[in-house]
């Protein structure tokens, strides 16, 4: 993980750093993801292998202190336990056994924390940590993730399985990597996921319209859509969290991803919020597996665009309601993101000519709503069962309410309602 010059040093025969309580909760998010990804994947028994490459491109050392000054394990190695926790839990009970053919590449430019990782990872395979199969197909690549991509990507299509990796991007500042160079490798690689730190506090807290500042934007492709002759108007009536969607509209049009969680992890601070997780991926089922996993640890994130449908860019008419309202993914932020999806998703609905299916609701507005698949589905189960909404299934019989409905189950609005025109 790149860190900032001298919080995070790993030298061999040294202590490792400390580990930040808020960092300890997204590693814990990307364990989860490397295993719920595979799984998903192998959700259908008959998938005999699934060939997957795991990519951290600023891996740091590898190994950390806790609040309590013991070891705890980096993402290189959490990816590796991931891949290993799934494999295991695939093969409970099974005779012939199914296949995680996982590749690991650890990018890590400073020559002293990259001989840590090293040393580390070997620590960790004698201590049997780390599965000896996952051991021999890792690589720590001395060098800069952007000098070290291309040959990635290359191993990555030479491998034959459908060319599926995750790449997780620890920048911790946001300036480290272009977004036209994660277009690049998602075009190469259309089944690639990419989760990625963005230190969007720094970025906000000192935008200006000066050329320095708009250099080191335009240094990662987002320049064109920052607002900068309205910069001191919006901070002064909404504040500079106000200037959210633009970034998050650059980000997501920049990298052309379909899909993107982006979402605050909350520091144990008395500064609310600092940098976003985002998750950029052309599936609908990892985006929505990713943002489950945010509800999951709900006290950890948070979000401050609005609690049902957000609009990315400009939207005049939504600067002016923007009220800066800070949303937590707990039960309260649960149940306002639900009740004003009603209304969003009401009014959506009602300004359809033709009938919809649930499937084509859920891909067009999953990725511009804290919600995931389940609360959707809350959402359209209120909507139904008020009889704002008529649900059928394929054979157009009308359905009752329920808390399941199928992909293929077509809405539309009730014409008997008007309360969303």
């Amino acid at each position: 993980m790149a860190k900032t010059e001298d919080k995070y040093f790993w030298q061999v025969g040294h202590r490792p750093p400390i580990l930040d309580q808020h960092s300890a909760v997204k590693h814990s998010i990307v364990e989860q993801y490397v295993q719920q990804y595979i799984e998903t994947l192998m959700s259908m028994p008959t998938m005999p292998k699934l060939t997957l490459t795991l990519v951290d491109g600023f891996a740091g050392g590898g190994e950390y202190l806790n609040d309590k000054a013991e070891s705890v394990d980096g993402t290189p190695l959490l990816m590796m336990r991931g891949a290993y926790l799934a494999r295991a839990n695939l093969n409970v009970g099974r005779r012939t056994l199914r296949e995680v053919d996982a590749e690991f590449f650890f990018v890590e430019k400073k020559p002293q924390s990259a001989e840590y990782l090293s040393q580390h990872l070997e620590k960790r395979r004698v201590e049997g940590a780390v599965a000896q199969q996952d051991f021999a197909r890792s690589k720590v690549l001395k060098g800069g993730f952007l000098d070290e991509l291309p040959g990635i990507v290359k191993r990555i299509k030479e491998r034959k399985g459908g060319n599926r990796a995750i790449f997780l991007l620890d920048q911790y500042s946001y300036n480290a990597v272009p977004m036209e160079k994660l277009r690049w490798l998602m075009t190469e690689l259309p089944n690639a996921e990419v989760i990625m730190t963005f230190n969007v506090d720094s970025l906000l807290t000192y935008i200006s319209d000066t050329e320095p500042n708009r250099k080191a934007v335009r240094g990662i492709g987002i320049e064109k859509y920052i607002p900068w002759t309205q910069l001191g108007q919006i901070k002064a009536e909404h504040g500079r969290a106000a200037l959210q969607r633009y970034v998050a509209h650059g980000i997501k049009t920049e990298t052309g991803a379909p899909y993107m969680t982006l979402f605050f992890v909350r520091p144990d601070s008395a500064n609310p919020w600092s940098y976003w997780l985002v998750h950029l991926s052309r599936q609908y089922k990892a985006h929505d597996v990713m943002k489950s996993l945010h509800w999951e640890h709900s006290s950890e994130f948070g979000h401050e665009l609005e609690p049902g449908l957000f609009i990315l860019g400009y939207d005049p008419k939504r600067d002016e309601q923007y009220t800066g309202q800070s949303i937590l993914f707990d039960t309260g932020g649960a149940q306002l993101c639900i009740e004003t999806l009603k209304d969003d998703l009401g009014r959506v609905l009602s300004s359809r000519q033709e009938p919809l299916t649930l499937r084509q609701l859920l891909t067009e507005h999953i990725s511009n709503t804290i919600a995931d698949e389940a609360r959707l589905k809350m959402v359209i189960r209120g909507l139904h069962a008020e009889g704002n909404i008529v649900v059928s299934n394929k054979e157009d019989r009308a359905r009752r309410p329920s808390k399941h409905y199928n992909a293929s189950d077509i809405i539309e609005y009730s014409p008997q309602r008007r309360f969303f025109t």
